[in-house]
């Protein structure tokens, strides 16, 4: 059959919907309400490095991203319940692989990209109109990462050294492509929230845990996947029942309590759905004004262990936060606010205020797109492959980079690097500040060239 698309119906809108993503849906929706998100994957070769069974890679690839179960669209399905649909912009799935004259021994993806784009375009796929994201394989090449993503755009390169898919790189990437950073931490000595050091995330596939973990409540508030009736902001001190995050009750999801102008926004997860395996207690982030999808988890006294927290202060902002019980039908949590104490659970009904919408972060333009780059977390099953040939290894060894960033070594739980360069470190690991510090130097950038323009045009007109 040709290669033109026959298009699938859905909303133009699907896309820009799904990449938006503040505010909270009205419940989980049924499969024909999810916002669908059409993904054109891609197999290309490249010069001197080739797909070795393309066949093979293809099935396994349209399994990876579209089968019912251990999949990208499942992992989705789980965790956004139901809000969002990747399904496939063509009917075979997996297109290619497409030859690209670009060398395979050198690290080019911004070229692999422009080209894709071109050879899409000139068989007739138009972005938006017959795919909303755009999804690169290749073989092994010249880049340390083994795989890379647009932050907040649907676009992503999945390097298949083995000619399989790792489902942990896949959901990572298409993170990315959600507006996720990797999942940064904080270490609070002593408990107190107003001494605290850079440490690690690791409660989703953001920060290593690849997917046997479900998103944080951060990235659900982020995403727009939490009704306003699960996202509840505390007003005053009292005793608050959180549900189990994943669970089937009712109730609320996620409590955001004021800390100035930051938040601290807390979680209940244990083993549920087949997401959160090893997890069993609240979890705490701290959140900078609006920016959920950066949420920091907070530990206490230590960067080792799970990080769930039982209590904590902020004497700054006369904060205590106390976990009173656990069980199977939810968390028990006593919050007191401005030094009031939290009266006892029986006595009291805590007040809370509607749901608060976040406002995105910057969004990178299509033309000058922020692509973030990462080495493989932990593989989920026995489609996982590292980049330089072992699950969770450098091609050089263990990463040699600091806990809770790209870099880190495997036994944390994080991502370890190819050896190379800082430079080389430093372009293929950009972290979420990275991003908001190119996009505010472009957008200087273009303020001084608009005023040289405008300036020029004046002085033209005054000398004709």
């Amino acid at each position: 059959m040709g290669l033109s698309l026959k298009r699938i119906a859905g909303t133009a809108a699907a896309s820009a919907a799904l990449f938006a993503g503040t505010g909270a849906a009205a419940s989980p929706a049924a499969a024909d309400d999810a916002a669908k998100n059409r993904v054109l994957v891609v197999m290309l070769d490249v010069q001197d490095r080739v797909h070795a069974d393309p066949g093979a890679t293809k099935a396994d690839f349209a399994a990876r991203y579209f089968g019912a179960d251990n999949s990208l669209k499942s992992y989705y399905d789980k965790v956004s319940r139901g809000r969002v649909d990747f399904v496939p912009a063509v009917p075979e799935k997996v297109i290619g692989p497409f030859k690209l004259s670009v060398s395979g021994g050198t690290c080019q993806p911004g070229e692999i990209r422009v080209k894709t784009e071109a050879l899409m375009a000139a068989k007739g796929f138009k972005r938006g109109e017959d795919y909303d994201s755009l999804s690169m394989v290749t073989p092994r090449i010249g880049c340390s990462w083994s795989g890379l993503a647009t932050i907040g755009r649907g676009v992503s390169w999945i390097q298949a050294p083995r000619g399989t898919a790792n489902l942990g790189v896949i959901v990572h990437e298409f993170g990315h492509n959600q507006g996720y950073p990797h999942q940064p931490g904080l270490v609070c000595k002593d408990g107190n929230l107003t001494d605290c050091a850079e440490g690690r995330g690791g409660k989703s596939p953001m920060g290593g845990g690849g997917t046997r973990l479900g998103l944080t409540a951060t990235q659900l508030i982020r995403s727009g996947w939490l009704d306003a009736a699960e996202h509840q902001r505390v007003k005053d001190s009292g005793t608050f029942t959180l549900r189990p995050l994943y669970g089937e009750q009712q109730g609320v999801r996620a409590l955001e309590v004021p800390l100035g102008e930051d938040k601290v926004v807390l979680e209940y997860r244990r083993p549920t759905a087949g997401l959160d395996e090893e997890l069993g207690g609240v979890y705490a982030y701290r959140v900078t004004k609006d920016h959920y999808a950066g949420g920091r988890q907070i530990r206490l006294g230590s960067n080792d262990g799970d990080g769930a927290v039982t209590t904590f202060t902020d004497t700054a902002h006369r904060l205590k936060v106390s976990v009173t019980s656990t069980g199977a039908d939810g968390a028990e949590v006593a919050i007191s606010m401005n030094g009031k104490a939290a009266p006892p659970a029986e006595k009291t009904t805590p007040v809370v205020t509607e749901e608060v919408e976040p406002t995105p972060p910057p969004t990178p333009s299509d033309d000058a797109p922020v692509v973030h780059g990462d080495d493989e977390p932990p593989a989920d099953d026995a489609h996982g492959d590292d980049a330089a040939g072992s699950p969770g290894a450098s091609a050089d060894g263990a990463g040699t980079g600091t806990a809770g960033a790209p870099g880190s070594s495997s036994e944390d739980g994080t991502h370890s690097m190819d050896s190379g360069s800082d430079q080389t470190r430093l372009a293929a690991t950009g972290s979420d500040a990275t991003v908001l510090v190119l996009v505010s130097v472009s957008a200087a950038l273009m303020l001084v060239l608009g005023a040289l323009g405008l300036k020029r045009t004046r002085r033209n007109r005054a000398h004709p």
